[in-house]
């Protein structure tokens, strides 16, 4: 092809121009291509559309039965208005839940050289007890949390594992945190390894978290550990959160947080605020974290933020009043960033005596399409909490709630709140028969592992503790499709509604207004609910009789003053209200059992003195402080060889070997009771001579110092 213009040049000369002319039309297309060719929006027949291929994938577990989830909905409407009023409810399906097992035997062998696992001298030397046997009687373990490692394929689950040679399971000696990997369809993974930045780990383990301990005390390790991984960030390593007394709190239970492939634990501390004598049940989330791709005073195309690893943690602090915590992954420095604030004249007064709401799992963010028109300015969270019923029951009665969480720039309020959710018999089966304030009185989320959104999907992973003895996880489908039929969307949230411009500040203060009337709600539904399920095993003799004069007085002077008549408390029956420790009990009884009835809630055991939860909703109570354990001079007290179960495994071998088929079928039963693990083994190395207050590390298979 001829172009005369240029043919009047050298050869030299036209190369250098055309060059020139190149350059400058993709100057003009970078610069002016949004005028050029406008933005289109094509939609995506196979993103949008459902993969049937991977819903029957899910069905391989069973169907998802359906489950009504009653709640209370922010309507922006302050004005002491009624549970009526805020009333909102939709169904979601859920599957059976499945569970969690680990070979308990195996952590108890791993962990026998640590100097604080000693076993009672009677207990070793009774010919009657078999290792297994003295296992059962001394450990065990719950709260698993879980969350999904896209970039590896597995899960990473949590759990606590609690050593309790007293064999009280309310008063363990220590706890330490176990790790495991699953596969996608939760087969466990064992003899695992796990490369993470080119360090090899091999699952399952014990992680190697630093606790101080005294040989004469409990409690100390970590407790109630939580797992959480950023969506979307490329190498992001996941933040173990767990609480736990020690020295640096000054031997109060604070919070800590730990990144397992980096080793990495630090203390929280909120800056400029006294530290409780117990903080626990925050419920963890990150807010997104930007930096500008191209450092430049011209913005230019493509330099729009860039998303990176958060270098902070967001925890919701306490429900009542609402409270927003900003951390520093590294240092641990905590600062409030939103606390709410009602006026007196806009507090609704709701029955909650006796009932709190407090942190459960992670909040994990709800993604809102294009098509939904939401205001830029929101972001949605989602979390199971739990209430904490202190009436009813002998002992508290725990449910999980769902709720939904807003943020609009700086500001939260909570946008939904359910009623307490059993998730029929998913998790736990009663009969009509079982006693709802026994066995079936403690159903705690732990986590939300994985929210399963792509190809149309709509499947959330849970992990639950039920008594303390569990580890289940169960998927609940439809939760994705309740949170965007939630009303305020289409009205409160929408791009260009009442957020807009000078409108934002106001609509933010109306909604966290009713926000807390939407947890209030919530709880005194809980109390509601608790006093049912009670009401099933234990109905009431004499029923009161209803008396129609007195109900035509109250509903005139609730016309006439707005106001309710207070109603008559009946005295507490004798006995009182508060959790007590169980007596009689056979001690001897193994600690893992599943049919144990009325056994203390780990996560919330009965007060000790000086307990305070930090989310306790305004139920502060003037506690006596515990003193720091004294330093016991180890040359005063008398010396005590440690019972190693070390010891007893190669005596039990012994005898095995000398009485022969004996002792194989009693291996045999032990393989049918519980999983075979072989990928750890006891350390062969001396044990450690025991100390006071020490704090010890472990590695390579035991712990030293």
């Amino acid at each position: 092809m001829h172009f005369p213009a240029f043919e009047r040049f050298s050869a030299p000369a036209r190369i250098q121009r055309l060059t020139v002319f190149v350059i400058i039309t993709i100057l003009l297309f970078v610069f002016f291509q949004g005028s050029l060719f406008p933005d289109v929006t094509v939609p995506s027949l196979h993103k949008n559309s459902y993969d049937s291929a991977r819903s029957e994938y899910y069905l391989q577990w069973g169907p998802f039965e359906p489950m009504n989830i009653p709640g209370f909905v922010n309507t922006g409407l302050p004005g002491k208005r009624s549970c009526d009023t805020l009333k909102y409810n939709s169904t979601v399906g859920v599957q059976k839940s499945f569970f969690l097992t680990d070979d308990i035997k195996q952590i108890a062998i791993t962990l026998d050289s640590h100097p604080i696992v000693d076993y009672p001298d009677d207990m070793m030397n009774d010919p009657n007890l078999k290792v297994t046997d003295i296992v059962e009687r001394t450990w065990a373990r719950l709260s698993g949390s879980s969350v999904w490692m896209p970039e590896h394929n597995v899960y990473l689950s949590v759990t606590r594992v609690i050593f309790c040679p007293s064999r009280t399971r309310s008063v363990p000696k220590m706890s330490f945190l176990r790790g495991q990997l699953f596969n996608a369809d939760w087969e466990h993974l064992d003899n695992y390894n796990l490369t993470w930045a080119g360090k090899q780990f091999t699952f399952p383990l014990v992680f190697d978290i630093p606790a101080n301990w005294d040989p004469d005390g409990s409690l100390y390790g970590p407790e109630d550990p939580r797992i959480i991984l950023e969506d979307g960030v490329d190498g992001a390593e996941p933040v173990i959160i767990f609480n736990m007394i020690g020295k640096p709190s000054d031997w109060k239970r604070a919070m800590y947080i730990f990144r397992p492939f980096t080793n990495y634990s630090t203390l929280l501390t909120i800056r400029n605020t006294e530290r409780q004598w117990t903080e626990k049940n925050w419920a963890p989330f990150f807010v997104p974290q930007y930096q500008q791709a191209t450092p430049s005073r011209v913005h230019l195309p493509g330099s729009e933020p860039v998303r990176i690893a958060n270098e902070y943690i967001h925890f919701l602090y306490s429900f009542k009043p609402l409270k927003i915590l900003k951390c520093h992954l590294r240092c641990g420095d905590c600062e409030i960033v939103y606390e709410q604030n009602i006026p007196e004249g806009f507090l609704t007064q709701h029955h909650e005596d006796g009932g709190s709401l407090r942190g459960g799992t992670n909040f994990v963010p709800v993604p809102l399409p294009a098509s939904m028109h939401v205001d830029p300015k929101v972001r949605v969270y989602a979390a199971f909490p739990r209430t904490n019923i202190e009436r009813h029951c002998d002992g508290s009665f725990y449910r999980p709630e769902f709720v939904v969480m807003i943020l609009i720039e700086d500001q939260f309020h909570l946008a939904f709140a359910s009623e307490s959710l059993d998730f029929g018999n998913a998790i736990i089966e009663l009969g009509p028969e079982d006693d709802r304030c026994g066995n079936g009185r403690i159903l705690i989320p732990n986590s939300i592992a994985q929210w399963d959104t792509s190809d149309g999907q709509d499947v959330m992973s849970v992990t639950f503790s039920v008594n303390d003895e569990t580890v289940q996880v169960a998927r609940v489908q439809g939760l994705l499709k309740f949170v965007r039929n939630l009303p305020q969307f289409k009205t409160l949230l929408k791009k260009g509604g009442p957020l807009r411009d000078d409108n934002s500040e106001l609509m933010n203060m109306l909604t966290s207004w009713v926000g807390d009337d939407v947890r209030g709600c919530l709880v005194e539904a809980a109390l509601n609910y608790t006093e049912a399920q009670q009401e099933i095993t234990h109905p009431k003799e004499h029923k009161d009789e209803f008396d129609e004069s007195k109900e035509l007085l109250r509903k005139i002077h609730q016309e006439e003053t707005g106001e309710d008549l207070p109603e008559v408390v009946p005295p507490p029956e004798e006995g009182g209200e508060g959790e007590e420790p169980e007596e009689g009990k056979d001690l001897l009884e193994p600690i893992n059992a599943g049919e144990n009835e009325g056994i203390p809630d780990l996560e919330h055991p009965a007060d000790q003195p000086g307990d305070f939860t930090g989310d306790d909703e305004g139920e502060e109570r003037k506690k006596v402080e515990e003193p720091e354990p004294a330093p016991i001079d180890p040359e005063k007290k008398p010396k005590k060889g440690k019972t190693s179960l070390k010891s007893k495994v190669i005596m039990e071998e012994s005898f095995f070997a000398d009485e022969g088929q004996t002792g194989d079928d009693d291996q045999e039963k032990e393989k049918e009771k519980e999983p075979k693990r072989d990928n750890e083994s006891a350390s062969e190395e001396k044990t450690p001579a025991k100390r006071h207050l020490g704090r010890y590390r472990y590695q390579n298979g035991g712990f030293g110092a």
